[in-house]
């Protein structure tokens, strides 16, 4: 399998990879495990849209196979052991899902409205999901709306719209008591361009009010980001634009001082999906150029990005 490895991945170890190659999945940790669930590959340029799950065992260093999903999912808003919507392959979902372990998930509430390729954090018992679009093959259909969800409810609530406008494949992370989004991707109905941005927003759960902070360092869509603490976020990869691809850079998000430091890169350029276990941050497979996915699974030590 051919993936664009980076020069500059001090830090990182090659972990074994993933069973195939996915991007657009569902992953979350249990202790130093993590479980893998839905997604996408390509095969004969040919779009596969994935129902299968995986954990990654920590003491046995190898993922074995779990029971696979009822139907294939992908491009959920992932918050913790919850996710709002996602895709199909040919419709969105309105489903609030908790997902544990060895069993499959379950649905607890529902969205106002189906939402893929959204944004999403969990804080303080509640789910907070940021923009999205209405259909995975119609970019046009992307929103601005965000939801809270409260564990208990059965629906959503509509929050105030998120503030950059309508926006799909935003970053999300919570910490220091609020929900923090940076960049992502909105449609220029003008160009009919798919159009990337570097705007950021903290959204207050407190005030339910939106405050503008720092812009990221360049615009990009699919960019991801994990809260370290309650005083960083860590930011990398995702797409930049036709002429540059796909980037491995990564930044630390400093909430008291608003500002983005340079961080490691990545261990290769694309849009990975980063997942925070005990000591670990570790990155896992994700789009590293189109029509392609990665297996690739690398880890760091959580130490190493916050010193």
């Amino acid at each position: 399998m051919t993936t664009t490895i980076s020069f500059a991945a001090e830090g990182w170890q090659r972990m074994p990879d993933l069973l195939e190659s996915n991007g657009g999945m569902i992953c979350f940790s249990t202790g130093e495990d993590i479980v893998v669930a839905g997604g996408t590959n390509w095969e004969n340029d040919s779009k596969r849209w994935l129902a299968k799950r995986w954990r990654f065992d920590a003491k046995a260093n190898l993922w074995k196979p779990l029971p696979s999903l009822d139907a294939p999912l992908a491009y959920a808003a992932c918050g913790g052991h919850f996710t709002a919507g996602g895709s199909d392959g040919e419709r969105s979902s309105d489903a609030i899902l908790e997902w544990k372990t060895e069993s499959l998930p379950r649905q607890l509430a529902r969205l106002p409205q189906p939402v893929t390729l959204a944004g999403a954090a969990f804080a303080d018992s509640r789910l907070f999901v940021i923009g999205g679009a209405g259909d995975i093959a119609n970019f046009s259909t992307v929103v601005a709306r965000c939801f809270e969800w409260r564990g208990g409810a059965k629906e959503a609530q509509l929050l105030m719209d998120y503030p950059a406008g309508p926006t799909a494949l935003v970053a999300v992370a919570a910490a220091k008591a609020r929900v923090f989004a940076f960049t992502g991707a909105t449609w220029d109905a003008a160009t009919q361009q798919v159009v990337n941005r570097d705007a950021a927003f903290a959204f207050d759960p407190a005030t339910r009010t939106w405050k503008p902070i720092c812009p990221y360092p360049f615009a990009a869509r699919g960019v991801t980001a994990v809260a370290l603490n309650e005083k960083q976020v860590f930011l990398a990869g995702g797409f930049k634009s036709a002429k540059e691809g796909f980037t491995d850079e990564s930044f630390i998000y400093d909430i008291a001082s608003d500002r983005f430091e340079p961080c490691v890169r990545l261990p290769i350029r694309g849009m990975v999906h980063l997942v925070k276990t005990r000591e670990w941050l570790w990155a896992l497979g994700g789009e590293d150029r189109q029509k392609h996915r990665s297996a690739a699974c690398w880890r760091i030590r959580l130490a190493e990005l916050s010193r």
